[in-house]
């Protein structure tokens, strides 16, 4: 006499969705899209599942943990794709997206950690623009083509300062002209010049600007707005 062989384990489609917490709606969208099969119905036509089934399920939400797309893990499922290949896409996706995150992050980190300097709704498309121009001329990049230029303005701007000279006065308007001129260079000429100074400043750390402090920064501010409000009586 010969033992009947055991009848394997199956579940019905809510005892799969309890075993693997998904759905019961989301494993019928599973089998809708051709992700996963039924294994036999029952004389009353309800689907039953196998442990086949339960492993195509942990499969599918291993993959989707990862980040893939449905289609993507229909793909590597049913070999057209290998996993391998898979993941190092999937991989240069999301370095691109760490990078406009993290380029995002210091936009807005930058907008936010000077208390006093507040950015308005309507300053903020220029704000965005000024930031945009700047990062493709990092400060190290502007140092590096330009030192000498850099160099003169600090020091100019720095003697007019220590000798009590008020920003308005005629050389300091000079060397700020000096400075907008290079600034300009930077951000473009349709640029707001004050504001991209702001962004500049917010951008970078005190040692990366070659010298350049906060109220170095600020007396180039005021010599700056002389020199536009001098401007605008010419």
């Amino acid at each position: 006499m010969t033992n009947a062989t055991p009848r394997r384990r199956r579940w019905r489609i809510g005892e799969l969705a309890e075993a693997t917490g998904v759905t019961v709606r989301t494993l019928h969208h599973y089998e809708h899209i051709g992700l996963l099969m039924v294994s036999e119905r029952t004389d009353g036509g309800h689907r039953m599942y196998d442990h086949e089934s339960l492993q195509r399920v942990t499969q599918i939400l291993a993959l989707r943990n990862l980040g893939f797309s449905l289609p993507e893990i229909r793909k590597a499922i049913e070999g057209r794709t290998s996993l391998t290949d898979l993941l190092r896409n999937h991989l240069e996706r999301i370095e691109r997206e760490v990078a406009r995150a993290t380029l995002l992050r210091d936009r807005i980190r930058s907008m936010t950690t000077q208390g006093e300097t507040q950015v308005s709704v309507d300053q903020l498309p220029a704000t965005l623009d000024a930031m945009s121009r700047i990062e493709e001329h990092t400060p190290s990049a502007i140092c590096a083509a330009n030192a000498e230029r850099w160099r003169k303005i600090r020091d100019e701007l720095r003697s007019c300062m220590d000798q009590g000279e008020p920003p308005c006065s005629e050389r300091a308007k000079a060397v700020a002209r000096q400075a907008r001129s290079l600034l300009t260079e930077i951000a473009g000429a349709d640029s707001a010049v004050s504001m991209v100074l702001k962004v500049l400043t917010r951008l970078t750390e005190p040692h990366n600007l070659a010298g350049w402090d906060a109220s170095l920064m600020a007396y180039l501010d005021l010599a700056l707005a002389a020199l536009e409000d001098q401007l605008g009586k010419s």
